[in-house]
């Protein structure tokens, strides 16, 4: 480990599976080398200190599914795209994304993974790119919200082992619907070569979710939304996602996708560490209200929120910080435990815990500054700042 060491002062560090109060964390060669309380831990002369007395440090926000953001659309299959839209979620406190594509011809999509395959873990001067999420097209049409219907179609092995090659085997999350013809060849292969399979635009009933399970099936995109209701006498996609232990589920809490009291509701009925906070952005988050697209939908953005021609939610204009702030005011729980939805949680879903999530020795200094009231001040992505109110003059 070389290169300058950083130090960063807080009034307090949120890890956030523990508090240290007035505490500084040292970083060298993009990783944290120690944390502590400050004056308990010496740091180095020499040291490059940033001082953030009166505020927060907690690990950088992992967002795992994140179609776009400040006038960029991960369709666009650009470097230029992915590069706007890292620098974008920095700016809002995400050190890491997983770039999420919607339903498209094959050849589209092999093209958009291909560069973004190509982007992991390269410098983007904002969010590093840990892989892609692969939102459809394996979908079931019924239940396909801001999917193009035309580019819809049944899972097919061949195809995604395609897609899986074009993308430098950077696939980490499919979302399929079960019930379909050949989604239990496809939920075997996503086993085989552990990528995460999730439920998602499904009307599958409660049964053929947890035959799925049995099948590797382990996570729920945007419970509540584009999948089969609950009803008490059909439990059906929604009632598996809150009941099943073996299903970690996301959640878009930006109060228009789910009202504050479903996300209550979440909170109580499943343990708050199978819960993944993301944000569903399209490319008009962070911009005006006024025309954008989903790939090649047009989307009309009012008052922030993103509707289709056909009256369908097409995506949100929500940041990671934002969908903390609402997920601690809807569910009364403490900033410490909803943190862990944006870093810890996700971390593990996607299998980077032993580098990403916490605020650790050892692992990559993603550190995000922020107040109480979950407003971010500074981002730092692997060691560097990335984003600084103070710091970078932006």
């Amino acid at each position: 480990m070389v290169g300058e060491i950083l130090a960063v002062r807080c009034g307090r560090i949120l890890t956030p599976l523990r508090e240290i109060s007035d505490g500084v964390i040292l970083v060298q060669g993009g990783r944290i080398v120690s944390l502590g309380v400050n004056g308990e831990l010496t740091v180095p002369s020499g040291a490059k200190t940033l001082n953030f007395e009166d505020k927060i440090a907690v690990p950088g926000f992992l967002d795992i599914h994140i179609h776009g953001g400040g006038g960029h659309d991960v369709m666009e299959a650009s470097e230029e795209a992915a590069t706007g839209l890292a620098l974008f979620a920095s700016r809002h406190g995400t050190t890491s994304i997983l770039p999420s594509t919607v339903s498209a011809p094959h050849h589209s999509l092999l093209k958009v993974v291909k560069v973004l395959g190509e982007m992991v873990g390269r410098e983007t001067g904002g969010a590093e790119l840990l892989g892609i999420n692969l939102e459809g097209p394996y979908i079931n049409p019924k239940m396909r919200g801001a999917h193009n219907a035309k580019h819809i179609r049944l899972p097919s092995v061949n195809e995604f082992k395609d897609l899986w090659k074009m993308s430098g085997e950077q696939l980490k999350i499919v979302t399929l619907a079960p019930e379909l013809e050949g989604a239990e060849k496809l939920l075997a292969e996503l086993h085989k070569l552990g990528v995460v399979a999730a439920v998602g635009h499904s009307d599958a009933t409660y049964s053929e979710v947890v035959e799925a399970v049995s099948l590797g099936l382990s996570h729920a995109t945007h419970i509540f939304n584009g999948m089969r209701g609950f009803h008490h006498r059909e439990p059906g996609t929604v009632g598996a996602a809150l009941l099943c232990e073996k299903l970690t589920a996301e959640v878009i809490s930006d109060n228009i996708h789910v009202h504050p009291e479903a996300v209550r509701l979440l909170t109580k009925v499943k343990d708050p560490s199978l819960i993944v906070l993301v944000t569903d952005s399209i490319m008009a988050a962070g911009m005006p209200d006024g025309e954008y697209r989903l790939g090649n939908q047009r989307v009309t953005v009012k008052n922030g929120v993103c509707i289709l021609e056909s009256g369908s939610l097409a995506g949100s204009t929500l940041t990671m910080e934002a969908a903390i702030r609402n997920t601690v005011r809807a569910a009364g729980l403490p900033l410490q435990v909803v943190l862990r939805m944006a870093t810890v949680n996700p971390a593990r879903v996607i299998g980077v815990g032993e580098r990403k999530g916490s605020l650790e020795p050892g692992k990559d200094a993603d550190i995000t500054i922020i107040d109480s009231e979950v407003n971010v001040y500074a981002t730092i992505a692997r060691g560097k700042v990335v984003y600084g109110k103070d710091l970078l003059g932006r």
